[in-house]
């Protein structure tokens, strides 16, 4: 009962919630630098993270690091390789074609974490991250040549949003006494531009040299001529017109049409917010090392001061966590279970915004993984390690190796999980594959 009273004591001493209003044109939240290790156990990490992870997860992990730490590391993530191949057979059908939102996401960084004994640890990361979403209607219907043609500039779009990332965090944990509290503080800096999801059909593009109206008259002449070229209802002058004006045409007005529907992309922001967090760990069963965890993130909200919210603002996040970390010889076994964002403050979609109590939002908080890992290196890293787990009710699984086995130079990881962006859990999923190379000095 006392550490249920002194949980919510540290949300309510954190808590600077206040009224929001949810931007639906945005696609996922943007939680800078989700790790390749969490994403492959459920994207779980508030009560287990011994490495540089826990600058993203909770700043009171740094405590767990039992060795200096110098890591570079380099991670692309792409659509699964399943999303890909219907792609690929959607397009070699030569029809019409819709590709569903893709996620390409690019992310390097730096970090370094230094031990004082068992009581105070330091740690920092640098990251430069690019996000891109994209989807694309390509609509061939018709039945003559120029019906399709009208019909891929009147229905035909593309589905574009990107995201680019400089961010620094810096933090600290202590673990006074007996060593079962430990406490972090952490400060994030974000130097941010995005542009939210945001459609571009062809037409709002040929409108600046053809407009439909024109398009359906040239087809009309063009069906005419073809069928009689002595037609006198045939207006050859228009015909003249309109091929001297699409022949002429000027690229800047491409241009000037992209620069306006992507206006967000061209401001670039900087904000600063807060992370506080603590882990306990347990006293009795000390075999299972458990721990339960619990972080505030964007404490004093990540503002950019945007008046049309371009980057979008972050209001404060609250998760809690569990962990258990039993060792058997050569043998480690990870278990985690996190709910994150428990407020629904920073809901992905209007419908979990508007029904935080629903029970399809509540799965789409409650994150759980397992790890088993051969020949544990230090904390954070093993020989070989095998992952599974559930984020957002949708399983995800990884794997590591270590392939200079007993020391960490190395590390190269691979996580797959899905991202669920629509109204209800399981609702409009985008799966990815993630691969990371890091190297340690």
């Amino acid at each position: 009962m006392r550490l249920l009273l002194l949980i919510l004591l540290f949300f309510n001493l954190s808590s600077l919630l206040q009224a929001q209003t949810y931007d639906t044109s945005y696609s996922e939240l943007r939680r800078p630098g989700q790790a390749v290790r969490n994403l492959g156990m459920g994207n779980t990490g508030v009560a287990l993270s011994a490495d540089e992870s826990a600058l993203y997860y909770n700043p009171a992990g740094l405590g767990s690091v039992d060795s200096l730490m110098l890591n570079v590391s380099f991670l692309l993530e792409i659509p699964a390789i399943s999303e890909l191949q219907e792609t690929q057979d959607q397009l070699s059908q030569g029809a019409s074609v819709t590709i569903d939102l893709k996620h390409i996401r690019s992310l390097n960084s730096f970090s370094f974490i230094l031990p004082f004994g068992d009581w105070f640890t330091v740690g920092a990361i640098y990251s430069l991250e690019y996000n891109v979403d994209f989807a694309i209607t390509i609509d061939s219907s018709g039945t003559t040549a120029n019906e399709q043609t009208i019909n891929k500039i009147k229905n035909s779009n593309i589905v574009l949003g990107l995201g680019e990332d400089n961010h620094l965090r810096a933090g600290f944990a202590v673990s006074p006494g007996s060593g079962q509290w430990v406490w972090g503080f952490q400060s994030n800096s974000f130097n941010r531009r995005e542009q939210p999801i945001t459609k571009l059909t062809l037409e709002e593009i040929s409108d600046n040299i053809i407009t439909i109206a024109e398009l359906n008259s040239l087809s009309d002449n063009l069906t005419a001529a073809a069928d009689n070229i002595s037609n006198p209802a045939i207006d050859f002058n228009f015909i003249d017109n309109m091929t001297n004006k699409i022949q002429n045409v000027e690229l800047s007005k491409f241009g000037e049409t992209l620069e306006s529907k992507y206006a967000c992309y061209q401001s670039r922001k900087t904000a600063s917010s807060y992370s506080i967090g603590f882990q306990r760990r347990a006293s009795s069963a000390s075999w299972l090392r458990m721990s339960i965890g619990a972080v505030a993130h964007n404490v004093g909200h990540l503002e950019f001061g945007s008046s049309i919210n371009c980057p979008r603002n972050h209001m404060p996040e609250y998760d809690i966590g569990f962990s258990a970390q039993p060792k058997f010889g050569p043998v480690r076994f990870l278990f985690a279970a996190d709910i994150r964002d428990f407020t629904y403050a920073n809901a992905n979609d209007t419908y979990c915004f508007e029904n935080k109590g629903s029970p399809g939002c509540l799965q789409k908080r409650f994150n759980w993984g397992w790890e088993l890992g051969f020949l544990p290196i230090d904390s954070g890293a093993n020989f070989v390690s095998v992952r599974g787990g559930v984020s957002q009710n949708r399983p995800t699984w990884g794997a590591e190796i270590n392939p200079f086995i007993f020391f960490r130079f190395l590390t190269i990881e691979y996580a797959h999980y899905t991202e669920s962006m629509g109204q209800e859990a399981g609702d409009q999923t985008n799966a990815r594959d993630v691969i990371q190379l890091r190297f340690a000095f």
